[in-house]
């Protein structure tokens, strides 16, 4: 009876009765959420000072002139010999991709990125550290990204969104421009679906609030998480194809543990603006 009256909630296939059930369900899975496999390469990786003189980009010499400067300046390898004008962009690219087993991408086309392909939003792809290279294709999707490659974030995206993606690395300041850019053609009209929002939050209660808001909308749905250090991303999706996302910044250790201890606790639902809830398509 309570099901036909609509007072009732189904979430991954479990009836709940009650919004408060279903928050302190979402409470225990944010706490509990388990780490993404960063994957484990076949062999270990060759230092990047040899493939770059594999590769002639630049000789031991240099490199060798290139990590004494780097004990003062703090900079990684590659922006080291592009400081130094001691290496060309691609050169080192050509490294990093290869010590990586991952492609990269010498030049940008921003045109790719003006409509937020992916449907994620600026703050989705600052936190991943990762921006979508036009729309997904037969289940996979180019994405660009900076050395070192962010595994746990790829491995995220893959388990939250069904995609493959296929990641090409880009120079830093590359990088930083394809995020400028990323949406920027997106408006309010935009049909079929808007970006999502990723706000994050070491809030617990918003984060749990917020997606029991979005589980309790849709009716039927179904809530994935997948954390990467600090970051637990949850998608809340429904029945009618509605797909809600929340970012949550998990707390430190210490005050994780705390949290813990008052899970059980009754919390309020307020019906509302809420900081971390995420806007839908």
């Amino acid at each position: 009876m309570l099901v036909r009256r609509g007072v009732g909630n189904s979430v991954d296939n479990h009836w709940f009765c009650s919004r408060h059930c279903v928050e302190q369900m979402v409470r225990r899975r944010l706490i509990d959420a388990r780490p993404v496999a960063a994957g484990i390469p076949t062999v270990p990786p060759m230092r990047l000072g040899a493939l770059l003189r594999h590769h002639g980009v630049c000789g031991a010499e240099v490199i060798e002139q290139a990590l004494e400067a780097q004990r003062g300046s703090r900079l990684k390898l590659g922006e080291q010999l592009f400081a130094m004008g001691a290496a060309e962009k691609e050169g080192v690219l050509r490294a990093l991709a290869t010590q990586a087993g991952v492609g990269y991408l010498a030049v940008i086309d921003t045109d790719t990125v003006r409509e937020a392909p992916g449907g994620l939003s600026p703050n989705a792809v600052r936190a991943l550290g990762l921006v979508p290279l036009g729309e997904e294709d037969e289940g996979r999707i180019r994405v660009a990204c900076v050395a070192p490659v962010p595994r746990r974030a790829l491995s995220a995206f893959r388990r939250l969104t069904g995609w493959i993606p296929e990641a090409y690395l880009v120079a830093d300041a590359d990088f930083q421009t394809l995020l400028r850019n990323y949406g920027i053609d997106v408006d309010g009209d935009r049909p079929v679906r808007e970006l999502t929002q990723f706000v994050q939050t070491e809030s617990l209660s918003d984060a749990a609030a917020c997606i029991t808001a979005a589980a309790t909308r849709g009716g039927d749905t179904t809530v994935t998480a997948a954390r990467w250090e600090p970051y637990t991303w949850v998608r809340v999706q429904g029945t009618s194809g509605r797909v809600e996302d929340v970012l949550f910044s998990r707390p430190s250790p210490s005050l994780e543990a705390g949290l813990s201890l008052v899970e059980g606790r009754p919390t309020t639902f307020e019906e509302g603006p809420c900081p971390v809830v995420t806007t839908s398509h």
